[in-house]
């Protein structure tokens, strides 16, 4: 009997730093890998990069885009871009022009 009350008294004094250990453990290991802990923050980090380089090169597309459009407006028709847009669309050419097929694209 006085082993058991011996034991049960150890225990007791065992079980509440085993709970704050427990407990300690858990948090500690979701804060690194849980659904929003700093392995997840990383991840996030560079998706937000990857899509920021993405965001960058179509805005750069878009205004090279949006300066052939004003080229080729009635206000502001540039010449050269007329015909070059015209030869490519008609697959024509000039007598003496010499044709380089771009087949990389």
């Amino acid at each position: 009997m006085l082993l058991f009350q011996e034991i049960r008294r150890r225990l007791r004094h065992l079980l509440a730093p085993l709970f704050w250990l427990v407990l300690t453990v858990y948090f500690g290991y979701h804060a690194v890998n849980g659904e929003r802990g700093l392995r997840r923050l990383y991840e996030l980090r560079q998706e937000i990069q990857i899509a920021t380089q993405v965001a960058d090169e179509i805005a750069l597309r878009r205004a090279e885009m949006e300066q052939k459009v004003r080229q080729l407006s009635p206000q502001s028709i540039d010449p050269d871009m007329l015909e070059e847009s015209a030869r490519t669309l008609l697959n024509m050419g000039q007598d003496g022009d010499y044709v380089i097929l771009d087949t990389s694209e």
